[in-house]
């Protein structure tokens, strides 16, 4: 796969108005995701007015010492893994010098469809299975991590989805 520049490739050819900064939105996106996965995202406070705060990457990590493998594995994939992938696919196809192949346009339908259901559902599921677990039953206070992690996959799965558009926009004749 050769690349069309550090601006960006065949896709930004295609863009217009603000669809033209995809590449610097996805960027944003890969920086706020990895805050968002380390920041405290959640502190629990327990009877004794004992609290600790909890990074996304901590709680699901926290699954498998509790020994919940297959939540684990889900909210490992869904969380963490997914959302990177995502993100770096978009950025290589940006910078992709030639997207007229199927799978690229393809990948990027997928993509976008899969995005819709994806972290925030499972994160959301995680937090079900924890109070049902018995370990929030005292409380549980939101941290800037959810709110960054949040604000990273709404925007990723944006741009990804704009991404898929513009992929499979016709292109322009040539000669006006």
């Amino acid at each position: 796969m050769q690349f069309g520049g550090i601006w960006g490739g065949a896709l930004r050819a295609r863009a217009a108005g603000l669809d033209q900064w995809l590449g610097v939105v996805l960027l944003a996106t890969l920086v706020l995701l990895a805050f968002g996965l380390f920041l405290p995202a959640i502190k629990i406070s327990s009877f004794f007015f004992v609290s600790r705060e909890l990074s996304l990457f901590d709680s699901v990590f926290s699954f498998l010492d509790a020994g919940n493998f297959f939540i684990f594995l889900v909210t490992l994939v869904f969380t963490i893994l997914f959302p990177a992938f995502k993100i770096v696919t978009g950025l290589v196809l940006w910078h992709a010098d030639d997207i007229s192949g199927t799978p690229a346009r393809a990948l990027l339908t997928g993509l976008a469809a899969v995005s819709k259901w994806s972290m925030l559902d499972v994160f959301m599921i995680a937090l079900v299975v924890l109070v049902i677990d018995g370990r929030l039953l005292t409380g549980a206070d939101i941290e800037a991590g959810a709110i960054v992690f949040s604000i990273s996959v709404l925007t990723s799965t944006w741009a990804v989805r704009r991404l898929s558009v513009l992929a499979n926009r016709e292109e322009p004749a040539e000669g006006g």
